[in-house]
């Protein structure tokens, strides 16, 4: 199992893998109903893009053991902890926004990776254009800009400053507020023509989380990396103090301790 080097320029600030393997049954789940509506038979190369700790590429390997596999991130910690899993892969340390495949792919998953990306009218014809004929681009996508947890971050940002003036820079809070996912008719007409098959759809599966802040814990490691790397030592402690007091009021724990967490999630399966 190998890694392969990534320019510093692109290197990413460090990831949590142990924070986000908590959750991995949950982030399993719907990489599995993504996998059962592929019907690329034998594939002979596969690329895991963002494949962080391997959760999805662990699940590839099971289903096609033959296939030459290879999981891409820009994370060199969440791919060492990826090199531990019992499985034949090359890992690869590359930033998605200058990768291209070495040779064309028979399947590019894409489980969890792409909303993080500017650009989807032009990012997933590039996509396309890395598959062989009859090949296949496989994601999924979380779909949480009218999550209530993403609304009170917003919201935090905007008022939670010295005299409820804003955290951050505008830059910071502009980008936040940017929807980089398209709506479901948008990537059908984006994609219709491009591809034989397509199939889009969206789910909302009502996540039972467990701990004593188990919202944050979920997006700490994923929407709020932005936002906690880029505000100084003042700004996110108040952002953190007035953020998880607004979380703890709009998701409290159940009689039986566990929180109720809705997740909606777009999925896209093209073949070429």
């Amino acid at each position: 199992m190998i890694v392969k080097p990534i320019p510093a320029s692109a290197a990413s600030t460090q990831w949590d893998p142990s924070t986000y393997l908590k959750f991995a049954q949950l982030r399993e789940r719907p990489v599995i109903e993504l996998l059962d509506h592929i019907t690329v038979e034998n594939p002979q190369l596969i690329y895991d893009l963002g494949c962080g700790t391997g959760i999805a590429t662990h699940l590839l390997a099971q289903r096609w053991p033959n296939a030459e596999l290879i999981g891409v991130d820009s994370s060199a910690e969440m791919l060492a902890e990826a090199t531990y899993l019992p499985i034949r892969a090359l890992w690869q340390r590359r930033n998605l926004l200058e990768w291209h495949a070495e040779q064309p792919a028979d399947l590019l998953l894409a489980a969890a990776v792409l909303h993080f990306i500017n650009g989807h009218e032009q990012l997933m014809p590039r996509l396309l254009s890395q598959l062989k004929p009859g090949g296949c681009l496989a994601a999924h996508m979380p779909n949480w800009r009218e999550a209530h947890w993403y609304r009170l971050m917003l919201e935090t940002l905007e008022h939670a400053g010295v005299g409820g003036k804003p955290l951050g820079t505008e830059a910071l809070r502009r980008s936040m507020a940017e929807r980089r996912v398209l709506s479901l008719d948008c990537y059908y007409r984006l994609l219709a023509p491009l591809t034989q098959d397509l199939d889009i759809w969206e789910t909302e599966h009502l996540q039972v989380v467990d701990g004593k802040s188990p919202i944050f814990d979920w997006v700490k490691v994923s929407a709020l990396r932005p936002v906690l790397l880029t505000l100084d030592d003042q700004e996110r402690k108040r952002f953190l103090g007035e953020y998880l007091k607004r979380v703890h009021e709009e998701y409290p724990p159940e009689s039986d301790g566990r929180t109720l967490f809705p997740f909606k999630r777009i999925f896209i399966v093209a073949r070429v």
